[in-house]
């Protein structure tokens, strides 16, 4: 038979000092294993390990554990009940707060607002009535100019050269004119003389034909020879020739007499000619300065020196700053509650505070179809050193001016179809719904006048909207708000 070896037998108090001496540290994924004897008999684990306090939980601490987190389970729960009996408290039986603020009585002015822009009632663009270009610009822009003074200047070269030819040619017509004068008094001298000459010879003339007569009686009676009294007859016609020669002369003489005034009267009319043609380019010259007709300050200066410029073409704008207006545009359903000298507010763009008072000044009788305004012209005071033409402005027409009037918040008034409503509070802090009428209002005012089933001193809700009629709230006091104006400038 085999030999059997049997058991060692060891030592339980050797093995738990080996194991002090040389410890093994476990595993991570190693479970503890309990060593069994071959013979089935398990070892004692207290005897071979040492006791660990901290791998062990005594049974009462985890009863005091599991106990601690049941009252905190228990106390949440109660605390979540609370608040949400709390919530349901607040929001459905616990009235809802508002603000109330007390309708007031006082005097109350409704305006209609506009935008437009500053211009003035007179505002002349100056330029040249002849082309030419500019030789010198006399101003600046915002200088300020009188009527009458002298503003620019155009080149005048070629209009003195123009000037010059007219006045030589004027000149020329004048020495033509004198020269015909003497040629006529000249040719009316020789007339005159030719007339007197005629005048001798036909005396002559008539002598010697009566002598010449008076000896052709003689020769018939015999008392003369034929030769004497042919020498009378040779002397009636020497006489009777030097008279037509002497109506020759005159004639003659008168025809260059008409022909000298005739050249006169050309010389005349070529003299008022030049003359109109001087004037027209000493005028012509004399546009060469251009003139402001208006006193005012010089808003614009498109043109510089060396620019060319047509007839008429602006040079500068002048505005005259005694009538300063805002060219508002207004909704045209204001246009049967706006007239001229109206009370208006004037705000200028980037003064806010600046409240200006101003006056309706004009209402142009031409509407914008496409906007639907109109545009009213309000007048009002301005410094010429605050003065920019096409700044904006803003413009509050008062329309009317309601005595005593009740007056509210206006984000108190709420719509409901064609009408409005206020909601009061009363005594109880029970509101009531009560139907209202817009008096009169202003784009900027806070408040806004009312008529209906009201009286100052009740006490209505500045945010109504979400509030039944009839709905018990919790109010809060404000101050009742004011329709006074900032202080406006004269």
């Amino acid at each position: 038979m085999p030999n059997t070896v049997e058991p060692e037998v060891v030592d339980e108090s050797k093995a738990t000092a080996a194991a002090v001496d040389k410890p093994k540290p476990p595993e991570p994924n190693d479970k503890p294993k309990l060593s069994e004897a071959k013979d089935g008999s398990k070892p004692a684990d207290t005897a071979a390990k040492p006791a660990d306090d901290s791998d062990k939980t005594k049974p009462s601490e985890v009863d005091d554990h599991s106990k601690l987190k049941r009252a905190g389970k228990i106390v949440l729960y109660v605390v979540l009940v609370v608040a949400a009996a709390w919530l349901v408290k607040y929001f459905f039986f616990t009235p809802l707060e508002v603000v109330i603020t007390q309708v007031r009585q006082q005097d109350y002015a409704g305006e209609v607002q506009g935008t437009g822009t500053i211009n003035v009632d007179v505002l002349a663009a100056v330029g040249a009535k002849v082309p030419g270009r500019i030789e010198r610009v006399l101003v600046n822009e915002g200088d300020f100019v009188r009527s009458g003074q002298v503003v620019a200047t155009l080149e005048d070269t070629d209009l003195r050269q123009i000037l010059e030819r007219s006045q030589a040619r004027l000149a020329a017509a004048r020495m033509t004119e004198q020269a015909s004068r003497a040629t006529v008094q000249s040719a009316q001298a020789a007339a005159q003389a030719a007339r007197a000459t005629a005048e001798s010879r036909r005396a002559t003339r008539h002598q010697t034909e009566r002598a010449w007569d008076r000896e052709k009686h003689l020769v018939a009676t015999g008392a003369v020879s034929q030769e004497e009294a042919d020498q009378y007859e040779e002397k009636y016609r020497t006489a009777l020739s030097a008279v037509g020669a002497a109506d020759a002369e005159i004639v003659a003489a008168q025809a260059q007499i008409e022909a000298a005034a005739a050249k006169g009267q050309a010389a005349h009319s070529e003299i008022a000619a030049a003359e109109a043609e001087v004037r027209l380019q000493q005028f012509n010259l004399s546009q060469t300065k251009i003139f402001s007709y208006v006193s005012g300050v010089v808003t614009e200066r498109p043109k510089r020196s060396g620019d060319a410029i047509v007839s008429g073409e602006t040079v500068l704008s002048v505005a005259d700053p005694k009538v300063t207006l805002v060219e508002a545009y207004l909704d045209q359903r204001m246009a049967g509650q706006i007239k001229a000298g109206q009370v208006a507010t004037v705000i200028l763009r980037g003064r806010p505070k600046d409240q200006i008072a101003g006056l309706v000044y004009r209402i142009r009788p031409r509407a914008d179809p496409a906007a639907e305004e109109m545009t009213v012209e309000i007048s009002f005071p301005l410094p010429l050193a605050e003065l920019q033409i096409g700044q904006w402005a803003e413009v509050y027409v008062q329309v009317s001016h309601t005595k005593n009037a009740l007056v509210v918040p206006k984000t108190a008034v709420m719509p409901m179809g064609e009408g409005r409503y206020v909601l009061v509070s009363d005594a109880n802090q029970r509101v009531r719904q009560v139907m209202v009428e817009t008096v009169a209002s202003s784009p900027r005012s806070q408040v806004v006048a009312i008529a209906g089933d009201l009286k100052s001193g009740d006490w209505v809700l500045t945010q109504p909207m979400g509030i039944e009629p009839g709905q018990k709230v919790r109010t809060t006091q404000t101050a009742p708000a004011k329709a006074s104006m900032p202080a406006m400038k004269m």
